[in-house]
């Protein structure tokens, strides 16, 4: 897939899919098929694999291969797929970039490096490397929890870079996604970072959205869109606020660990978390179920 190409399919909702685990905190790749397989057949227009909430700072770069080759081979093309390769060293990024290309992403997602005192005139350069020597599209993830945040203009700038097919905008302001539409959809395809902002986002003209809760919630957040799309704004809206109980558990508990439980509660397959994460008690889990049935997702 070119970048044009993915640009082209960069909107809708794109699953930030967790890596689910065996008891033994060891990666389960048919957990992983079964749970794509559930995404696609909700509706979703794509799937990510090996971001933030997945767990890829405790994964080791052989395990993060793995998971490539696993997701691809469960997506099967039915999809877009892509690949977080974030580092904060370029040579790693690269190495891993190259990976999801040989597994059979169609792009990667990549966040700027996140060393101590990187300045933007490296930043620059990371991605200028990436995109010379990775010969694959890219999403930058400009992610909200890293301590490095890019502004709307020099996104728009990294943008214009051959490779870059779209951004990942983060940013919990919606002001900030209005300014990266603004500056940057002229080049690249902008999706919206935040599940809170998922409405507002597309309202704003953001392309997609790219969620964690939609882990447990697929079928809802691709009938959200649908609803916006067809200008049923105020059926958006009901789904969108009944959603808040929701979105309150992230706050309460914590991700990935809220998301694995409520996986496990509509039947999906996650497992436990691995450190500095801690797998949720009985308790947490009690709490989560009374909210997703207050919320509609659970009956």
């Amino acid at each position: 897939m070119t970048p044009s190409e993915l640009k082209s399919r960069l909107k809708g909702i794109y699953v930030l899919a967790v890596t689910p685990m065996n008891e033994d905190l060891s990666f389960n790749p048919a957990a992983l098929k079964n749970n794509i397989d559930s995404f696609i057949a909700s509706g979703v227009h794509g799937i990510v694999v090996g971001g933030t909430y997945a767990e890829y700072p405790s994964l080791t770069i052989e395990e993060r291969k793995e998971l490539f080759q696993a997701a691809a081979e469960a997506t099967a093309g039915r999809v877009p797929l892509l690949c977080c390769t974030a580092a904060s060293g370029t040579y790693e990024a690269i190495e891993l970039a190259r990976a999801a290309k040989e597994a059979g992403a169609d792009g990667v997602m990549v966040t700027p490096p996140y060393v101590s005192e990187v300045r933007p005139k490296d930043i620059a350069y990371h991605f200028q490397k990436l995109d010379e020597a990775a010969e694959i599209p890219i999403l930058i993830y400009n992610s909200a929890s890293i301590g490095v945040h890019l502004t709307p203009e020099e996104l728009a700038e990294l943008g214009k870079l051959p490779n870059v097919a779209g951004v990942k905008q983060g940013a919990v302001d919606l002001h900030a996604l209005v300014r990266t539409v603004a500056y940057a959809s002229g080049d690249i395809s902008v999706m919206c970072g935040s599940d809170g902002l998922a409405l507002g986002a597309l309202a704003s003209g953001l392309d997609g959205v790219t969620s964690t809760n939609s882990n447990f919630m697929a079928a809802e957040f691709v009938a959200l869109y649908e609803e916006f799309g067809r200008g049923q704004n105020m059926k958006a809206l009901e789904r969108y606020y009944r959603w808040q109980p929701v979105r309150e558990l992230a706050r309460k508990y914590g991700q990935p660990a809220m998301v694995k439980a409520a996986m496990e509660l509509v039947g999906l397959s996650a497992g436990p978390v691995r450190a500095p994460f801690q797998t949720l008690d009985m308790e947490a889990k009690r709490d989560i179920e009374h909210s997703l049935r207050t919320a509609g997702i659970l009956e």
